[in-house]
């Protein structure tokens, strides 16, 4: 009994990872996004005090590269080829302390982590439960966070906003930029609470 397999077939079995790999290659690259700080400069307020953000404890279904979206209100999309380029936790932290150094017009401000020889005046946990692209490209930002005055050592507010931004475009670029400005809207009401923080001195 002879066991030869026809030429045709041998060929085929030859080129097939070649076609497959082909196939594999033809996969749309994934675009990679950060989060910028939109916040424009204010008048100078809370002057000599330092402040810091951070940490920024995102929802579980937050914390990977993926862009994340909802259809409904209860399920989720993950966008694999759209991407947060690093953390988002640490890209939020650095892009609210920015906004929150433009607003108050101070350079004292710090993105967690700082020095632990760092003296800080008061410093601002966030919670955030939910940040993604709601149905009709509408980002949704819902956020508590705790302020502290770290000199007298006790919790002086806590609060929980919900910011909804609308995107002006149906593309991922433009949710994120519509994300970046639902931090900036996050920055200005942190700036009331800390000239609040401070007025109660």
């Amino acid at each position: 009994m002879s066991y030869d397999l026809p030429m045709k077939k041998i060929i085929v079995f030859l080129l097939l990872p070649v076609l497959l790999g082909a196939c594999a290659s033809q996969s749309p690259p994934a675009n990679f996004y950060v989060l910028t700080p939109l916040s424009q400069p204010g008048n100078r307020q809370l002057p000599g005090k330092l402040i810091g953000v951070g940490p920024v404890n995102l929802a579980d279904y937050l914390d990977r590269n993926q862009l994340v979206s909802r259809s409904g209100e209860v399920s989720l999309k993950l966008d694999e080829f759209n991407r947060w380029a690093g953390g988002l936790d640490g890209n939020i932290t650095r892009v609210v302390a920015e906004n929150l150094s433009r607003l108050l017009g101070i350079s004292g401000v710090l993105a967690y982590p700082w020095s632990s020889a760092v003296d800080l005046d008061y410093q601002i946990i966030l919670d955030i439960s939910r940040f993604d692209i709601a149905e009709g490209n509408r980002v949704i930002l819902d956020v508590q966070w705790q302020l502290f005055d770290q000199e007298k050592r006790k919790l002086v507010s806590v609060q929980r906003k919900r910011f909804e931004i609308q995107a002006k475009e149906p593309t991922r670029a433009s949710s994120v930029l519509a994300q970046s400005e639902a931090l900036a809207r996050l920055a200005e009401a942190l700036a009331q609470s800390l000239k609040s923080a401070q007025g109660d001195e």
